[in-house]
């Protein structure tokens, strides 16, 4: 194979935006089909990308295209059984985020990327962006010490491309939604913690229905790592930020995408020192260059669906503190 051709699945906004602009700029990387239960908006996609295909039938264009991966961006309730008819099918699946709706639909389909020989992902640009890659390295090199916690904040206004209906029973939690991120990116750089604390409030529940608009989240982490998120969606405006704690320093992300593409910030004993770290403005490109390098020579890609599933156990944790009013246990068997 000297090609990866693509099943573009769901012609909505990220779809639009991001995944499909990306899929075909990407070197060794065209859009064969694009599937969505809108006609319409399929055939204008496909259009937008030069895919020659268009269904509005998953089975048969699983079936029926050229296709040898699968991009799933559909509404994140269907993402499992898509996901899982893909690999069924023997294609290359990489699926947006959140991977589903809870930790327990997630390890069946770990399972079966694990039987599978295909290459499996879970979207998670932060994870390719510059501002990580960076932050990766001065860790590995040990240049603020041990880890010792950190914090994250994600504040924006109201935002719901489409009107999608919103509760949590359909995924569209913010914690699932803006959390997963920061969830992966504390279990990244931390390792899997041992509990969740947390606290929501829903304020406009005619927008929100039962979903939460402002949050903390505490994370605890054998060894005594600390790393806490603050979530608010209640004002306009956006910050979105997030600063580890080391031994002997500090890494700071004053501002990073998708709101902002700015450096990385290190705090030591020598002062301070300001890191260039600017991605690709379309922030879904490095993850399809390394998912398609990953096809075509045989390796993981960066974002797999282990760390995918694992950031859904932690969230299945967060939840249920939030519930109770009482501390999470968080249990992870590999």
């Amino acid at each position: 194979m000297d090609k990866v051709k693509w099943l573009l699945v769901g012609a909505g906004d990220i779809a639009t935006r991001r995944a499909g602009p990306a899929l075909v700029e990407v070197e060794n990387s065209t859009v064969v089909a694009v599937c969505d239960i809108s006609r319409e908006r399929a055939e204008q996609l496909a259009a937008k990308l030069g895919a020659g295909e268009v269904y509005t039938d998953y089975a048969a264009a699983l079936t029926d295209s050229d296709a040898d991966a699968v991009y799933i961006a559909t509404p994140q309730h269907t993402h499992i059984e898509l996901s899982l008819a893909a690999l069924d099918a023997g294609k290359h699946l990489l699926c947006e985020k959140p991977l589903g709706l809870n930790g327990a639909e997630c390890l069946r389909l770990l399972d079966a990327a694990r039987r599978s020989d295909r290459v499996t992902s879970c979207s998670n640009y932060r994870r390719l962006s510059e501002q990580y890659k960076a932050t990766e390295a001065m860790l590995r090199r040990g240049e603020i010490g041990t880890l010792t916690g950190g914090w994250a904040i994600y504040s924006t206004g109201y935002h719901n491309p489409g009107n999608a209906p919103i509760s949590r029973a359909l995924g569209s939690s913010r914690i699932k939604e803006l959390g997963f991120y920061l969830i992966d990116i504390a279990q990244s750089f931390l390792g899997m913690p041992s509990t969740a604390m947390a606290c929501g409030s829903t304020i406009s529940t005619e927008l929100m229905n039962d979903v939460e608009e402002l949050a903390t989240v505490v994370l605890s982490f054998p060894g005594g790592a600390v790393f806490t998120i603050i979530f608010n969606c209640t004002s306009p405006g956006t910050r979105h930020e997030l600063e580890l704690f080391g031994t002997e320093g500090r890494i700071y992300w004053p501002q990073w995408p998708p709101h902002a593409n700015g450096p990385v910030v290190k705090k030591t004993g020598a002062g301070l020192e300001q890191i260039e770290a600017h991605t690709h403005e379309n922030w879904h490109l490095p993850m399809i260059e390394d998912f398609v390098d990953a096809v075509l020579t045989g390796r993981e890609p960066v974002c797999t669906i282990e760390s995918a599933t694992k950031t859904e156990i932690i969230t299945d944790a967060i939840f249920r503190s939030m519930d109770s009013g009482c501390v999470g246990p968080i249990t992870w068997e590999g």
